[in-house]
């Protein structure tokens, strides 16, 4: 009987270590794509907007950011799932990187990135 709930605890150890993987890994990638939108945010700025392909740089730079939202909302998910599991600590960094790249999303369809 011991057994079985081993067994069970072993399944809840192995889905909160693959959420504890996941999440790192996520998270890793959603901070590097944010480094890269920064790299980025000169396209749609003031020099960006005045060049010929000022068209293509707002498309590329969305994209990019859309990515690294996708990202960081996914290591945010990961990372929360995983904290009902095992109550690990709350994932600030996760949060945090979705929020900037929400308000520079919002900052880039209200045209604040122009000036």
């Amino acid at each position: 009987m011991s057994a079985r709930i081993n067994t069970t605890e072993a399944s809840d150890s192995s889905v909160g270590k693959s959420f504890e993987v996941m999440g790192s890994a996520l998270t890793i990638a959603a901070g590097l794509s944010f480094f890269a939108v920064c790299m980025l945010l000169p396209l749609v700025g003031k020099a960006g907007v005045q060049t010929v392909h000022a068209a293509k740089n707002y498309y590329a730079f969305l994209v990019a950011l859309l990515v690294s939202l996708g990202f960081s909302v996914g290591a945010s998910i990961a990372k929360l799932m995983r904290r009902n599991l095992d109550q690990s600590p709350f994932p600030y960094l996760s949060l945090l990187l979705t929020a900037l790249n929400a308000l520079l999303l919002i900052s880039l369809f209200a045209g604040l990135l122009k000036i």
